[in-house]
């Protein structure tokens, strides 16, 4: 045998640990950023609760996490030394996708909140967030994604749980009851959140599949996906006529509105910049990029749930329960 040739089975061998170590930094980081998820649930629950300006809440969020990401960028760009050299082509892809996947996001979580102004909490959460699927399964049809027994098997549970979740009935207070129980038109609204999750996260996980794409740091991709917001902010301000929700954030909200949009980003810029982007790379890169977002989703939802129950002391039914040991069952059929 020639001296530095190995063969085939040898040289697969050889792979496996690295192969594992990525994919198993892919998952922690996915999780870990699932947890830090849960602050954009309490700060939305309580935005809505006290009918803040979700436009405006965004529209600081936003700006704040362009400033943070531009002075990050140009600290770099005084540093950085001669690295490999990336195609015009996949930086312009990269662009676009993330310049989508904010833009959506936005129109997302307004189509979400119409939609829990009107409907049932528990099945809209549900049904957007089965969009997870939509990633799952570029995956599979696009980039050559195993489609292996246990994989299928985990977005069956997590789908599953996902159903159980919503279904399960919640103790509302009095006055919430009745709003619950006036419009059927959340329907409607919860199909095309669903629908624009989905897309949302295909954007967001595209990049991550392409060659030469992991070399685009998450600060760059982050001020991406955070132009898109702004993007579809203006845009819904032009096409509305106004700035949306500016009149409401001058009798007295603007103070609240600033320091929720501080905290989202102190919790959203640490994950997008340590953990979310390189989870998708990580997952990548060890053949299971289509994992990336149902771990972090299920991750989120598992959380929430205890969060919930350990926190805020909320009575779970039996059928909740069930739904989050599917979600962690779900979980675990994902990382094999």
């Amino acid at each position: 045998m020639h001296a530095g040739i190995l063969p085939c089975s040898l040289r697969t061998e050889a792979l496996k640990p690295e192969r594992t170590l990525t994919m198993f930094h892919g998952i922690l980081f996915a999780v870990l950023t699932g947890i830090s998820w849960i602050w954009i649930g309490v700060v939305v629950s309580y935005a809505s609760r006290h009918r803040l300006s979700l436009p405006v809440l965004q529209l600081f969020q936003t700006l704040i996490g362009i400033t943070v990401s531009l002075l990050l960028l140009s600290g770099a760009a005084l540093v950085q030394t001669s690295g490999p050299e990336l195609s015009a082509q996949t930086r312009a892809i990269t662009a676009i996708c993330l310049f989508g996947n904010g833009f959506l996001n936005y129109f997302m979580f307004l189509a979400m909140g119409a939609a829990m102004k009107r409907g049932p909490n528990g099945i809209i959460w549900s049904m957007v967030q089965s969009g997870l699927l939509f990633p799952f399964l570029m995956g599979i049809l696009f980039f050559h994604v195993a489609p292996t027994g246990p994989r299928i098997g985990g977005i069956a549970l997590i789908t599953a749980s996902l159903l159980l979740f919503g279904i399960g009935k919640q103790k509302r207070k009095p006055e919430e009851s009745e709003t619950h129980r006036q419009e059927k038109s959340w329907f409607l609204y919860a199909l095309l959140a669903m629908v624009l999750c989905g897309i949302n996260q295909c954007c967001g996980n595209l990049p991550s599949y392409l060659s030469g794409g992991e070399q685009i740091g998450s600060v760059e991709r982050t001020f991406f996906a955070q132009a898109g917001t702004l993007g579809a902010w203006l845009t819904g301000s032009l096409a509305s006529g106004t700035f949306r929700g500016m009149k409401s954030a001058a009798r007295g909200e603007l103070r609240k509105l600033l320091l929720l949009a501080l905290s989202l980003n102190a919790v959203g810029l640490t994950a997008s910049y340590l953990l979310f982007y390189r989870a998708l790379d990580f997952l990548a890169k060890a053949d299971a990029g289509s994992l990336g977002y149902p771990l972090v989703v299920s991750s989120c939802i598992a959380g929430f749930f205890l969060y919930s129950a350990l926190i805020l002391h909320e009575k779970s039914s039996g059928t909740q329960r069930a739904g989050f040991l599917l979600a962690i069952g779900g979980i675990v059929l994902l990382c094999r």
